[in-house]
């Protein structure tokens, strides 16, 4: 007995020594390494040494009969849009047909071998010494080609692959396959690895399952502290003779150790392709506790002889964890209650798009570490394995997309794009973008089933985004496409969720078409509601997600995406001083997307999040900006500004440090508005994120004051109505953290004499063609923002242009109504010059009448600003005294017919005034 454990002992030990040798990094992991060899299986790297050419002209043929000796020479990854977004390069973004040829030498070894592609974008034609291998329709999965019997005996090899991701103008384009379209750049190229992989023996785990791994383990039970784990394996005899064959599995420890092994003895018959499925049962189970804790065994399957030789072996990580998501309560993870918030992010880099080294993608994650997220969507399609794994070694939970969006045919997208409207369904998805569509969520689930990261397979993304405006009868085309990816899903990966991304379904079920809804399909769901920016206030969201609720009851909701774009250039005095701009019509310059604004809409998202404990998962989007050719909008061109870290991770917007004071466990204290240095305004709000117990502010050496942190909300401390001098002023904060303190500090200067308001402006820093700057509007009680030239996506129906002034960018916006501001000043005599225009060509003289009161005495009595100017959009301006004793200015606008209106002010002491500012009103 004693003999037989320790005979059992050597084995294992065997089996560890030879996984811990085996785990080699894979070619992902390290692009420019050349061949990793293990004494089963060599991985030979065909990264380097490429040669490129991006031509929609040239044949199949005229390219298999080229030397490529014009053609620029790359290596990979690569694509030929890296700098199609937010560089200074300009590089225009091309669709169309890129064309890569590499040669290389046939292995010395090997008894089977494939060739190995990390993901070609679009669709793929691969041709090996003149033979094509095949056809590979989808852009984020891997694939793989047998070509044993192609490679050249010895000597060199001829590689060319013909990369197309062309727009498809058609349901019959080769490209018409999912993604259609999406609020992102298509990246062709082969921007992952490519690489050549040779089995020992004609028998080995099997290569062609759809790019996988051809083993895979699921968590079937834990109880107390044993867990079973079922392990499949798929094998493939390529040999031309029967035999006898040993199915081993075993799951090691952290160190080394085995921790259990399984066996099985097998007869496998020639040109067979069975799969073996047997469970491991782990007595003291280690779990994968997401960022707790994130535990992971090695998984080890290994194809040996009859004898004991074995001759083929897979490694691969694996964490054993159970989860379960309640409709009620949200999500569980081994039995533990983990409200999932977290952040949603893209494959991409500055400068190099979808071409990411695993450099890139550490300094990504090391980002969503430090902000404090446990979970992550990896939004809008399969991300590559590196990113997998690291995700499964920090813990971060994973919501895994399949690229459905936009919707299923072309007749849509097409149409959307050359009206600017929202078109009807009347076509069914064709034979092939289903087909294309199963085929990539197959390669999904099986390439991505053993990471423990991975918590929901989700089915797409606003789908039905193109069909919300529908007031026509329609055809619903997608809730068949749905139901079908649904149940394959199942089928695939009994033991995760499934989920979808919705953007339509609302409080009421549709009636006659309204929109289609998608709830109730799969086994949770999340929606992309976007309050305070795109949508509504932020009561109506909960209002939604109530009823959504309500309508659905079984079905655990979430929020896969919320947030507000933001620019580092753009800023604001006043958050609310005028209308969100939150896209480019094509007529305008500049829409103008403050990164206070910004901090201001994830608050106020946030707190509604907390206060519904139902919500399975919330996602920021994005963490990043991201490339986009739908965008010309905030400070840079082609690039989506939601990103809590600008698109070359050089910048932490405001946002990112109030999500990181709510999440982290480091102390955080820190000045928002940091880089609105030049300041239009004597007094300012200071806010400051900290997770404190206490926050110190001192301006210019003198203590402003301290708040405790049960005077901040959500993390957010607002000191008011702070008073910056002339000239260089330093801003302190020092936030004590226990025994510890972090303080952070700025400078912000105030150059300005008087005060320059650009009324129902959002944005600050115009100025005027004599140099004057302009601040955001502010100091302001009532009325409303408005502007000449909608920024919220809507057409403008007028676009005549501002008349009568050298600064017409000082008149494009303007608040109406009644409303009145109470502006801080020093003593004395004011001279105040008035702006106006009318800005709306259906007025009629008289229609507009109003007064404006300057501290309790009518300035201008009855006025008609038509009529006045002569035209509409004409500027006329109106200039006044007045005398300021009590240290503020209150000017009232008082409609008499219609609504008041103003553009813009000026307001200069006539003489030098004195005594100090007096306080603010709260808005």
């Amino acid at each position: 007995m004693k003999c037989m454990w320790i005979i059992k002992a050597l084995i294992l030990a065997i089996i560890s020594s030879a996984a811990i040798a085996q785990d080699t990094p894979h070619p992902a992991s390290n692009p420019n390494a050349g061949t990793s060899a293990t004494d089963l299986r060599i991985t030979s790297s065909l990264q380097q040494g490429w040669k490129f050419i991006q031509d929609d002209q040239l044949s199949d043929d005229a390219a298999l009969a080229s030397t490529a000796a014009n053609w620029e020479t790359v290596n990979l990854p690569h694509t030929w849009n890296a700098e199609a977004a937010g560089t200074s390069a300009g590089q225009p973004y091309k669709r169309g047909l890129g064309w890569y040829r590499l040669e290389f030498d046939t292995p010395a070894a090997g008894a089977r071998h494939w060739l190995e592609f990390g993901a070609a974008s679009l669709v793929a034609d691969v041709w090996l010494n003149g033979h094509k291998l095949g056809r590979h329709q989808g852009g984020f999965t891997q694939f793989r080609f047998d070509v044993t019997n192609i490679l050249v005996p010895a000597g060199r090899n001829v590689l060319l692959v013909k990369v197309d991701n062309s727009q498809p103008t058609s349901d019959n384009d080769i490209t018409a396959i999912p993604p259609l379209g999406g609020d992102f750049i298509m990246y062709g190229g082969l921007y992952r690895h490519v690489a050549l992989v040779s089995t020992r023996e004609p028998v080995h785990f099997d290569l062609a399952d759809m790019g996988g791994p051809g083993v895979y383990a699921t968590t079937n039970a834990i109880s107390g502290n044993s867990a079973t784990i079922n392990v499949r394996a798929k094998l493939k005899s390529d040999a031309t003779e029967d035999g006898d064959y040993i199915v081993r599995a075993s799951l090691l420890e952290a160190d080394g150790r085995v921790a259990e092994s399984m066996q099985e003895t097998l007869s496998l018959r020639a040109g067979s392709n069975p799969a073996v499925t047997r469970n491991l049962q782990l007595e003291q189970a280690h779990l994968w506790q997401g960022v707790e804790d994130p535990y992971q065994y090695k998984l080890v399957a290994e194809l040996a002889r009859a004898d004991g030789q074995v001759i083929d072996r897979v490694v691969q990580d694996f964490g054993v964890r159970e989860i379960y998501i309640d409709p009620n309560h949200g999500f569980f993870l081994n039995g533990k209650h983990v409200p999932l918030r977290g952040v949603a992010m893209h494959q991409e880099t500055y400068g190099k798009g979808w071409a990411q080294s695993p450099h890139d993608i550490d300094t990504s994650l090391a980002l969503v570490k430090e902000i404090g997220a446990n979970t992550v969507r990896l939004g809008h399609y399969p991300f590559d394995r590196y990113t997998l794994e690291s995700l499964n070694r920090m813990g971060l939970v994973a919501w895994a997309e399949l690229p459905v969006g936009i919707g299923v045919t072309t007749e849509v997208k097409i149409s959307s794009a050359s009206s600017g409207r929202s078109v009807c369904p009347r076509r069914d998805a064709s034979a092939a973008f289903r087909a294309s569509a199963r085929q990539q969520l197959r390669e999904m689930i099986r390439q991505q089933y053993n990471h423990a990261a991975v918590a929901v397979w989700s089915l797409g993304n606003e789908t039905t985004f193109m069909h919300r405006e529908c007031t026509e009868p329609w055809h619903d085309n997608l809730t068949p496409v749905f139901e079908e990816l649904q149940a394959l899903a199942k089928q695939e990966d009994s033991s995760r969720s499934t989920a979808y991304a919705d953007f339509t379904s609302t409080d009421t079920p549709p009636v006659n078409g309204s929109y289609i809804d998608l709830g109730g399909i799969t086994d949770v769901w999340a929606i992309n509601k976007y309050q305070l920016w795109y949508g509504g206030d932020v009561p109506r969201l909960a209002t939604i997600l109530d009823a959504l609720r309500g309508r659905f009851p079984d079905q655990p909701i979430g929020i896969s995406e919320y947030g507000a774009g933001a620019a580092v250039t753009h800023h604001t005095d006043n958050v609310h001083g005028g209308p969100v701009e939150t896209n480019n019509p094509g007529m305008v310059p500049v829409v103008y997307q403050p990164e206070e604004y910004s901090g201001y809409v994830h608050e106020q998202n946030y707190a509604l999040i907390l206060s519904r404990n139902y919500l399975w998962a919330t996602y920021v989007w994005n963490m990043f900006d991201f490339g986009s050719d739908l965008r010309n909008e905030g400070d840079v061109k082609n690039v989506n500004t939601k990103g809590l870290v600008s698109f070359d991770r050089k910048t932490r917007k405001d946002p990112f440090f109030f999500y990181k004071a709510n999440w982290s466990s480091e102390p955080v204290t820190y000045i928002t508005s940091r880089r609105y240095t030049s300041r239009a305004y004597p007094v300012t709000d200071v806010k400051v994120y900290s997770n404190a117990d206490s926050v110190e502010l001192s301006v210019n050496d003198m203590v402003v004051g301290t708040l405790r942190q049960d005077q901040c909300l959500l993390k957010a401390c607002v000191f008011r109505n702070v008073t910056l001098r002339p000239g260089t002023n330093k801003v302190v904060v020092v936030g004590r953290h226990g025994g510890a303190t972090v303080s952070d500090s700025v400078d912000w200067s105030f150059n300005g004499t008087g005060i320059h308001i650009a009324a129902g402006q959002i944005a600050t820093g115009f100025r005027s063609a004599s140099g004057e700057l302009f601040g955001s509007d502010n100091f302001f009680i009532g009325g409303r923002g408005g502007w000449l030239v909608p920024k919220n996506g809507d057409v403008p129906e007028d676009l005549t242009p501002v008349r009568g002034s050298e600064s017409p960018a000082l008149f494009k916006n303007y608040r109406s109504g009644t409303f009145s501001y109470y502006i801080p000043l020093d003593n004395g005599p004011y001279t105040i010059t008035l702006g106006f225009l009318e800005p709306d060509r259906t007025t009629e003289p008289r229609q507009r009448l109003f007064d404006v009161i300057a501290n309790g005495v009518t300035q201008i009595d009855n006025f008609d600003v038509l009529q006045t100017a002569g035209a509409y959009r004409t500027v006329v301006n109106r200039t006044f005294t007045t005398t300021v004793v009590d240290g503020h200015l209150k000017l009232d606008f008082v409609p008499e017919r219609g609504d008041a209106i103003v553009s813009n002010f000026v307001i200069k002491p006539s003489e030098a005034a004195t005594g100090s500012l007096g306080a603010l009103p709260h808005q």
